[in-house]
C-alpha cells in the first residue's frame, strides 16, 4: 500500500468517526439526529460570520461523506462540545471508564425524560451536591428548603 492510499484510508477513518461523534452530539444535544435542512438552519444561525452551509453539505457532514474546513469544524466544536481528537487523532479510540459509562448512561436515560421528571433529577442532584458529605443531625433544613424553593422559581 502507497502513501496516497494510506492517507486515503486515514481521511475515510477521520470521516467516519467524524460522522459518529457529530451524530452523537446532536443526540446529546436534541434527543435526535435533526434533518439535513435543520441542521444546516442550526449551524448557519450560530456560524457568525462565516457563511452558512447548504442543506446538502450539512448531509455530507451527517453521512460521514464530509469533514468541515477548521474554521466550520470551531463553529461545531464550541456549540456541540465536539472533541476533534476524537475524529481527527490516528490513535485507537479510547478506553470507556467506569465514570464515562455512568455518565453516558445517565445522559441516555435524561434524553428521554420528560421536562417534570428531568428537573427533579437535577434538583434531586443539586440537593445531594449541596449536602454531601454532612451528616443528617447537622443538616440546615429550612436553609436548603428555601434554597431549594428559590432554584424551583428559576427552573420554572
Amino acid at each position: 500500500m502507497n502513501k496516497q492510499q494510506t492517507q486515503s484510508l486515514n481521511l475515510d477513518d477521520a470521516k467516519v468517526r467524524f460522522r459518529k461523534a457529530l451524530n452523537d452530539a446532536l443526540i446529546n444535544r436534541f434527543g435526535k439526529v435533526p434533518t439535513a435542512n435543520a441542521f444546516a438552519n442550526q449551524f448557519s444561525f450560530r456560524a457568525g460570520g462565516l457563511a452558512g452551509v447548504t442543506r446538502e453539505t450539512a448531509r455530507k457532514w451527517l453521512a460521514g461523506q464530509a469533514i468541515p474546513e477548521v474554521a466550520k469544524l470551531i463553529v461545531l466544536v464550541d456549540w456541540l462540545g465536539l472533541d476533534a481528537n476524537e475524529f481527527m487523532s490516528t490513535r485507537l479510540g479510547k478506553t470507556q471508564t467506569d465514570d464515562d459509562v455512568v455518565i453516558d448512561t445517565i445522559r441516555e436515560l435524561v434524553r428521554h425524560m420528560d421536562d417534570k421528571t428531568r428537573h427533579t433529577i437535577l434538583l434531586t442532584a443539586w440537593a445531594l451536591r449541596e449536602t454531601h458529605g454532612l451528616h443528617a443531625q447537622k443538616l440546615d433544613l429550612p436553609t436548603l428548603k428555601r434554597a431549594l424553593v428559590t432554584n424551583l422559581g428559576r427552573v420554572s
